[in-house]
């Protein structure tokens, strides 16, 4: 092969794969991050306050070239609360919470096999963040999108909080709620 066939090919590989690098390096897609859906209630609340305030202003106001800028100005926040209201798809994003909380959640079902093995062989629930990773290995394993964020270990009982990456909400899962086996 020439040097400058050998050069196309090289360019052109890495051209196919620059576009697509999730695919072909396998990393895994966790979604787009979900706002809290108390913001898009706020928008909506903040925004129809705001038009309403500029529109009466607008009324009261003597001078034509105010009174105009004012209405038009009340337009704007119109569009935002329409947007918030008729635009965002409410029950998908509730489907999206749900299916990332229940990944969530099925990734603390595999820290609490886990915990259960562990404390059968050595007496005591593992607090380790560390440790608890090599252990989890046999209950399913641990799924990348989503993050442990807390693990609290005593003699008798344990807890711990993860949360999907896209997901504004969080599973606390407590073994004091019955086995801990069960989500808390």
């Amino acid at each position: 092969m020439s040097n400058k066939l050998k050069q196309f090919v090289f360019w052109a590989f890495l051209l196919i794969l620059f576009p697509a690098p999730a695919i072909v390096f396998g990393q895994p897609s966790c979604g787009d991050k979900i706002p809290a859906l108390g913001i898009f209630e706020q928008i909506a609340q903040y925004s129809i306050w705001v038009a309403l305030l500029l529109g009466i202003t607008g009324i009261l106001l003597d001078h034509k070239i105010w009174k105009r800028v004012l209405l038009f100005l009340a337009v704007l926040p119109l569009v935002g609360w329409g947007y918030v209201n008729f635009m965002i798809d409410y029950t998908r994003l509730k489907t999206d919470i749900f299916n990332h909380n229940a990944m969530a959640e099925a990734t603390l079902a595999n820290i609490a096999e886990a915990q259960d093995r562990y404390k059968s062989e050595q007496g005591t629930y593992i607090g380790d963040l560390r440790k608890l990773y090599s252990h989890i290995g046999g209950a399913g394993g641990m799924n990348e999108c989503v993050k442990i964020l807390n693990v609290q270990a005593g003699m008798d009982h344990w807890r711990s909080e993860a949360g999907h990456v896209s997901s504004p909400d969080t599973v606390i899962w407590d073994s004091r709620a019955g086995t801990s086996l069960k989500k808390g």
